[in-house]
């Protein structure tokens, strides 16, 4: 038996989500308030026999892994751990030499932030720094800030008296080697530290700031020095703050990202606890899969100068192909988000409240710059359509485009026109690799479920219900030679023959939707009539476009035999409607 069937074997579902929400009976099952977006009417439901959850508001499901790791913002090892740790089970097949080497690192690491933490309490003018830049001595505590000192081995030192390695404190990317590679020295001099997190609020890097004069005349100095990757530390998956962040970010239904690690600790300090920081790390899938784990909602308050413009459109180009519903904060130029908390903590609220669609702001960026219309179009369709292709959502973007041809005096079938232009490959070719392989995947995938296939779905899993139920309440065989005739033996049997999981997914959904037995069989019938009327649609939307075809092409006999066609199908739709 493996870890996770040794988990799954000692807990209880109800246990393990009954600790984190409050459950109440549903017949057979239990349903709750989800705990994944907001809501009054419970549409959270729990399955204790078969060990799952679904919500059908969201469409959240899953087990007590997949819980762990939405509720707690962890990835499936962080759940395996909680869980076992839940479980009283010692994980096993780990290599004992790398479980080592991890602890002895963490170890190194944790002594070093304790290092440049008394560095810090000594050092006043650094002290006094952070005090002027607003920072309270209970936030410098709770984010545990610290000082390098300038000599090039004190870390070094400290460490080698607590007896750590060279090639342990090397790895944890604490020291340099010299080039000679005969000695080492202290990676950080010099700065004011922000230790980066793990999300069981483990140091596991760390960011400086450059604090003081260079040392060598015209040797320029790097503002920002972050810790190089290291077994426990990955750039694309730590994000500085989420540690401190996730509960609320949860609980608020949104995150806010910054840039440096001073706006983020202003920001946790006026109460925006929801606030993550990229520490000048370019976004990554890792970032916003930590964010989309807790919530799909994200508000970008970058630098209100040209260059945190910027960033913060890549940011919300990479939010929107990850389909999250993304806004951005209109800074006052010349400030970042530190500045502007503390200058005017109701003028930060109130642009928080206002935040824009990227859309909505950058079109309203550029009416209030350009005068002129022709140059004004042209900008638009530059700047602005391209955000407008990666929206999901055919509704939402249809309002953008009525939106957009309204503010400009044109007809939104202009505006369509072209966007219809604009090409997702040519898009993919400016993009990093990162968008090129992520929007990839989203231009080669099947998209979003249709109502077809939602309908399929539900029938699917009323004939495993009732295959599987020990008193149906339906004849079998009448239901399945219905299926049939509607949608023909060769996609039956792929109905037949359905993974076990999705069998117990699908069985576990319709239990819920026609569990309680009454009105079941009209709410089938109407099932099944959705069904033949979604498939006449599709077969007179390929009748439509072949008669405009054959008109086209001037064969009006072909062309009226398509309209005779139509005029078929709408019947027999109606008769079905």
């Amino acid at each position: 038996m493996d870890n996770v069937e040794k988990i799954k074997d000692r807990l209880n579902i109800v246990d393990v989500v009954g600790s984190y929400i409050k459950l109440e009976k549903a017949g057979l099952n239990l349903k709750a308030c989800c705990p994944f977006h907001n809501e009054k009417t419970p549409s959270f439901f729990l399955s204790p026999t078969r060990g799952t959850y679904k919500c059908f508001g969201c469409g959240e499901g899953g087990d007590i892994f997949s819980f762990i790791e939405k509720y707690e913002g962890v990835d499936f090892k962080g759940a395996l751990n909680i869980l076992a740790e839940k479980a009283g089970v010692s994980l096993e097949k780990e290599d004992p030499k790398k479980v080592d080497e991890s602890r002895r690192i963490y170890s190194a690491l944790e002594e070093a932030t304790v290092y440049f933490e008394n560095n810090l309490e000594r050092n006043r003018e650094a002290l006094e720094y952070l005090k002027k830049r607003g920072i309270t001595d209970q936030i410098i505590k709770k984010f545990r800030l610290g000082f390098a000192e300038e000599g090039w081995q004190g870390l070094y030192l400290f460490l080698k008296q607590k007896k750590y390695s060279d090639i342990e404190m090397e790895k944890a990317g604490l020291v340099k080697r010299s080039e000679k590679g005969d000695r080492f020295y202290d990676r950080f001099r010099n700065r004011i530290i922000f230790p980066l997190f793990d999300n069981s609020n483990r140091p596991v890097a760390f960011s400086g700031r450059f604090f003081g004069k260079d040392e060598k005349e015209g040797v320029i100095t790097a503002k920002y020095l972050n810790s190089p990757e290291t077994i426990l530390f990955s750039k694309s998956n730590i994000l500085y703050g989420y540690n401190f962040a996730k509960l609320a970010i949860r609980k608020k239904n949104f995150s806010i990202l910054v840039e440096g690690q001073m706006d983020l600790l202003i920001c946790h300090q006026a109460g925006y606890d929801n606030t993550v920081a990229s520490s000048g790390t370019a976004l990554s899938q890792g970032h916003l899969n930590l964010l989309k784990r807790l919530s799909n909602r994200i508000v970008v308050a970058f630098d209100g100068d040209n260059a945190g413009f910027i960033s913060a459109s890549k940011a919300t180009r990479l939010a929107l192909i990850e389909a999250m519903e993304v806004r951005l904060m209109n800074i006052p130029e010349g400030q970042d988000p530190a500045d502007f908390i503390l200058r005017d903590r109701e003028g930060w609220q109130k642009a928080l409240k206002e935040a824009k669609h990227i859309v909505d702001f950058y079109l309203d960026k550029l009416i209030s710059e350009i005068s002129d219309k022709r140059k004004l179009g042209q900008a638009v369709q530059e700047k602005v359509l391209p955000f407008v292709v990666l929206i999901e959502s055919e509704i939402e973007k249809a309002n953008f485009v009525e939106d957009i041809a309204e503010k400009l005096g044109v007809t939104a079938k202009v505006i369509w026109v072209e966007l219809n232009k604009i090409n997702k490959e040519d898009f993919l070719r400016l993009a990093t690799p990162y968008v090129k392989q992520s929007l990839g995947k989203k231009l080669s995938s099947e998209g979003k479920k249709n109502r077809r296939q939602i309908i399929l779905r539900q029938i699917s899993g009323i004939y495993w219900w009732q295959k599987n139920s020990e008193k149906p309440i339906l004849n079998l065989e009448d239901f399945r030679k219905e299926i049939k005739d509607i949608i023909g033996d060769e996609v039956f049997e792929k109905i037949e023959n359905l993974s076990e999981k999705i069998k117990d997914e699908i069985t576990f959904e319709v239990e819920i939707l026609y569990g309680d037995f009454e009105n079941t069989d009209k709410k089938i019938r109407e099932l099944f009539n959705n069904l033949k009327i979604e498939l006449i649609d599709e077969k007179i939307k390929d009748v439509i476009v072949e008669q405009k075809k054959a008109e086209k092409a001037g064969d009006k006999e072909e062309a009226l035999k398509y309209l005779k066609d139509y005029d078929k199908l709408s019947k027999q739709r109606n008769k079905f409607k």
